[in-house]
């Protein structure tokens, strides 16, 4: 259990550490969104298959992730992600992954590194395979995960199948 309480204070210190060097990176003419709402009304849902648990996942999980855009420069429809993680995923640490993008035509795939609670630098690239942007989800709110706050579904066989979100997508401005 200690291993567990250790995992998750590293996991909000990055997130944490994420979040404010992410808007200080930001360049001018950058274009920043919001997908799936914000840490304090996420609207985002990712449901995973097979469930991800705190064991490490044996074969590849496939999860959708889908949510409103929001902010200035054209953030509006609907993002979705589709694609699979590598194995090794567990509810505490996310392995690599790559997705196909729908919904917003600047970004068509992205992919994800290994990291932390859902906290990963990803990579999004546009149809000629150009890095556009980049993306950061945030797992850990307060108002996430109703249904299951504490991730208890993580101790059961099937799995935690369905989540709750916020995320920031930056848009690098064209050079």
């Amino acid at each position: 259990m200690r291993s567990r309480a250790v995992a998750l204070v590293i996991a909000t210190t990055a997130i944490g550490l994420l979040a404010t060097t992410g808007s200080a990176a930001a360049s001018q003419g950058d274009t920043v969104c919001t997908w799936g709402g914000t840490p304090a009304a996420p609207t985002g849902v990712a449901t995973f298959s097979p469930g991800v648990t705190n064991t490490p996942s044996t074969v590849p999980t496939y999860f959708v992730a889908t949510g409103p855009l929001g902010g200035g420069g054209g953030c509006t429809g609907t993002l979705t992600f589709k694609g699979y993680a590598e194995p090794g995923n567990t509810c505490a640490v996310n392995a690599p992954f790559t997705v196909t993008a729908s919904g917003f035509p600047p970004i068509r795939r992205a992919v994800g590194q290994a990291g932390v609670a859902g906290s990963a630098p990803v990579l999004l690239y546009d149809a000629h395979g150009n890095v556009v942007g980049s993306e950061q989800a945030q797992f850990l709110t307060s108002a996430a995960n109703m249904s299951d706050p504490a991730y208890l579904s993580c101790n059961t066989p099937q799995g935690l199948t369905e989540a709750f979100w916020s995320d920031t997508i930056e848009l690098f401005a064209s050079k």
